[in-house]
């Protein structure tokens, strides 16, 4: 089974779960963060050394409940390419998309060799889609792995439209996130994409499978296509559709937190608190490009630089007038 995700986060992960649960739990080191306190002396060794024990209890009992989903980390593929913005006019990952990502990549820390990082990411996306269309016409069969994250559904839509280019071809399969569920002691979990699941919670969504019918291969190839002539800044999905949208639509979310800051504040907690308050499913980056404008606009002045080898969003601004 070829599987597909639209996230290195859910990539990574998938491949773990394939022999997740499998055998008895690994011994190993194990990371956990605990809250900072804003008053009060920091955490005793014993507060640590219970908090350690509990982190490990709940790391065995993932892996114990843990449905293997078996399978070879070389069926997986991970093509992350940010479908959700820019220019979508061209079928393949071409140059268009490779504009898109060095906009993006432009708001983090560069360094030496970030072109060839940029220019190896892009060969293996191209690799990866090449792979999944030749194995798709010999037959194999294609799971794909998709939520509401707008970057997941175009990424569905996208490949779908690719795979409808070959034919013959071997069957086609999707599971969508669910847009919530409930978890342990009934408390209600929602992820914002795959690249949220940890390695023992992927096989619990198998039996979402669903067949992707030529009826829906084409719907979507359709809309795709609709989406690529109209060629919107961005797509969102809104009121049960992918749509295309303009590049300010997020902007009074990142207007709304900006405004509730002082008058001199850290940009990198206002793009935190907005991936954490409001869960729109979109990155760092898009946001940091969002507020560049806003300082060329004049509204808000940095008044600090970043660290060298920090994302540019490391900086205090102020606000103008």
């Amino acid at each position: 089974m070829i599987e597909v995700v639209f996230s290195q986060s859910a990539c990574g992960s998938l491949k773990v779960a394939q022999r997740y649960g499998t055998g008895k739990c690994p011994d190993g080191a194990i990371g956990f963060i605990f809250a900072k306190r804003e008053e009060g002396p920091k955490p005793s060794k014993k507060e640590l050394e219970a908090a350690k024990k509990d982190a490990e209890a709940r790391a065995r009992q993932e892996w114990e409940r843990a449905i293997p989903l078996g399978g070879n980390p070389a069926d997986v593929y991970g093509i992350d390419v940010a479908w959700s913005i820019g220019d979508i006019a061209e079928n393949g990952i071409g140059s268009s998309r490779r504009k898109v990502l060095e906009q993006l990549s432009s708001t983090w820390a560069a360094g030496d060799d970030a072109g060839q990082r940029m220019d190896q990411m892009i060969l293996k996306s191209r690799n990866s889609l090449q792979e999944v269309l030749e194995r798709a016409s010999r037959g194999e069969a294609v799971r794909i792995w998709y939520s509401h994250n707008p970057d997941e559904i175009c990424g569905f839509y996208w490949l779908l439209t690719q795979l409808q280019s070959v034919s013959p071809h071997g069957p086609i399969y999707s599971i969508k996130l669910p847009e919530w569920e409930y978890s342990d002691q009934n408390t209600l979990c929602a992820y914002i994409g795959w690249g949220e699941i940890s390695p023992g919670k992927w096989g619990r969504y198998l039996p979402l499978q669903q067949e992707v019918k030529p009826a829906l291969l084409s719907a979507c190839a359709m809309r795709w296509r609709q989406l690529q002539e109209k060629n919107d800044p961005l797509r969102i999905f809104l009121n049960g559709k992918l749509q295309g949208a303009p590049e300010n639509i997020y902007d009074s979310f990142i207007l709304r937190e900006l405004e509730a800051q002082s008058n001199e504040f850290l940009e990198a907690n206002v793009i935190g608190n907005l991936l954490g308050r409001y869960q729109l499913g979109i990155g760092d980056a898009w946001i940091a490009l969002r507020i560049e404008k806003f300082i060329k606009e004049g509204l808000f002045e940095p008044i600090s630089a970043p660290d060298p080898d920090r994302p540019i969003y490391g900086r205090m601004l102020r606000k103008s007038g």
